[in-house]
C-alpha cells in the first residue's frame, strides 16, 4: 500500500466533505459523521504504520517500542464489542453454512433458560440490522412500550385516583386509599422463525449472507409480533388487544357495514375515546376499508374527511378526523368479509400496549433428516398486555336486523 497516495487521497476527501457542509445541498448528516469517523481511523492506523517504518529505517525504534505500540493497540481493541469482530462473523457464518464449529463463538448455557436446542449467540452485527428492520417495518411494534423486566413480576395496577375537595376553614379533607385494582404479569413465550439453509449459497460473500439472515429473521418476527400485539389469543403468545376482555363496555361497539362509511357514524365513534386518552391515539384498520370506505368520504358539504399527505421524506401520512391511520391488510378483518361480532378497527393509543422481552435471540443450526435440509433456526423470549385497556374502542360488526 502506498501510505503516502492514501493519506493524501484521505485529505482530499475531507476537503470535499467540507464543502459540502458548507453549501446549500441537502446531505445525510448521520452517513457523513459515520464516513468522517472512519477517515479518522483510517489516517491514525496509516500515520502509525508510517511511524514505525520511518523508525526501522532510521535505526531509532527498537523492537520494545514495536511491542509496546502492539499493546496500545490490543488496548484499544478491548473496546470492541467481540460480537462485532470480522473473525466471530466469519466462525458464525461457518458454523450456519458448514456446521464447523470454533472456540471463536461463544455458546450459551442451557441450565439457566431450560431450553436445549439453543446454539451460538447471533454477533452483532446481524442483531443490530434485526432491530433497525424491525423498527422500519412493524408498524404496530414500533409504537408499543417495550420493559425488560424478570418473568413472573406483578406489575399493580390502580384505577382510583385521588379527589380534591374544598372545605372549611379549620377542617380537613376526608382520608382516600389508593387501592390497587388489579396487576398484569408476563410470563414467558417463545417466537421461532425457521429458514432453510439452501437460501444461501455455501461460496456467498458474508455481507451477503449477514443481509439475506437479518432480512428473513426481520420480516418473519415483526410480522409475528404485530399479529400478536392485535390478536394474540394469550396461550403461548402475547395476549392481543382484540382478545381483552377487561376494555370498558361502553367502548365496545358495533355499526353495521352500511353505517360504516358514514361521517355521522366515525364521529361519535371517535367520541368514545375518553378525552384523557386521545392524545397519541391511532385508528387501526383494514386497508381495503380504508380506500373503498373511508378515503373517499365527505361530509355535509361535500369536503373530504380523510387526508392523504406526504412527508418531507415522502412517506404517505393516512389522518382521519384528527387521528392518525394505520392501514393493515392481514391484522384485521374488512368490514365486507367480516363476520358479525368480528372486530373491524381498533382506535387505541398504542403505547398503553407492554412488550416484555430481554431481547436477546438466539440462533442454532441444525439437519432435518426428513427434508435432507440444513435448517437456521432462531429464537426470543417474549410476552405482551394491554396495560391500561382505558383508552381503547373496539369496533364490531353488527348483523343487519
Amino acid at each position: 500500500m502506498n501510505i503516502e497516495k492514501r493519506l493524501a487521497e484521505i485529505k482530499e476527501r475531507k476537503v470535499e466533505i467540507r464543502k459540502l457542509l458548507e453549501s446549500e445541498e441537502q446531505i445525510d448528516l448521520n452517513k457523513i459523521n459515520e464516513e468522517l469517523r472512519q477517515l479518522e481511523e483510517e489516517e491514525k492506523e496509516l500515520r502509525k504504520r508510517q511511524e514505525i517504518a520511518k523508525g526501522i529505517q532510521d535505526g531509532t525504534i527498537q523492537a520494545r517500542t514495536i511491542e509496546t505500540m502492539k499493546v496500545e493497540t490490543a488496548s484499544e481493541q478491548r473496546l470492541v464489542d467481540k460480537y462485532d469482530t470480522v473473525e466471530y462473523r466469519k466462525a458464525f457464518m461457518d458454523y450456519v453454512l458448514r456446521g464447523a464449529k470454533s472456540d471463536v463463538l461463544e455458546f450459551r448455557a442451557d441450565q439457566t433458560t431450560g431450553l436445549g436446542d439453543i446454539g451460538a449467540v447471533i454477533p452483532t452485527t446481524i442483531l443490530n440490522r434485526i432491530v433497525e428492520r424491525m423498527k422500519e417495518y412493524g408498524q404496530i411494534w414500533n409504537r408499543v412500550t417495550k420493559t425488560a423486566i424478570q418473568g413472573g413480576v406483578q406489575i399493580p395496577v390502580s384505577t382510583a385516583k385521588p379527589k380534591a375537595t374544598w372545605v372549611a376553614a379549620g377542617t380537613m379533607a376526608d382520608k382516600q386509599k389508593k387501592e390497587v385494582k388489579g396487576t398484569i404479569m408476563f410470563g414467558y413465550h417463545k417466537l421461532q422463525v425457521r429458514v432453510a439453509v439452501e437460501l444461501v449459497a455455501g461460496t456467498v460473500a458474508m455481507p451477503v449472507f449477514e443481509a439475506t439472515i437479518s432480512d428473513n429473521i426481520a420480516e418473519a418476527m415483526v410480522s409475528a409480533l404485530d399479529e400478536a400485539i392485535i390478536s394474540g389469543s394469550g396461550e403461548g403468545e402475547p395476549l392481543g388487544i382484540v382478545k381483552h376482555t377487561n376494555i370498558p363496555a361502553g367502548q365496545i361497539v358495533e355499526v353495521t357495514a352500511a353505517d360504516f362509511a358514514k361521517y355521522k357514524t366515525w364521529a361519535s365513534l371517535m367520541g368514545r375515546i375518553p378525552r384523557r386518552y386521545r392524545s397519541g391515539a391511532v385508528l387501526i384498520m383494514n386497508d381495503g376499508d380504508w380506500n373503498t370506505h373511508i378515503v373517499g368520504m365527505v361530509d355535509n358539504n361535500g369536503q373530504p374527511i380523510a387526508r392523504v399527505t406526504y412527508g418531507l421524506d415522502g412517506t404517505i401520512q393516512e389522518r382521519f378526523l384528527g387521528r392518525e391511520v394505520i392501514p393493515v391488510e392481514d391484522l384485521l378483518p374488512s368490514i365486507d368479509a367480516a363476520e358479525a361480532g368480528d372486530v373491524v378497527a381498533i382506535l387505541v393509543r398504542l403505547s398503553d400496549y407492554m412488550v416484555n422481552s430481554n431481547m436477546a435471540i438466539t440462533y442454532r443450526r441444525y439437519f432435518d433428516e426428513n427434508t435432507d435440509e440444513w435448517i437456521s433456526k432462531a429464537t426470543m423470549i417474549a410476552d405482551g398486555k394491554l396495560a391500561d385497556p382505558n383508552g381503547v374502542v373496539l369496533i364490531k360488526l353488527k348483523a343487519s336486523s
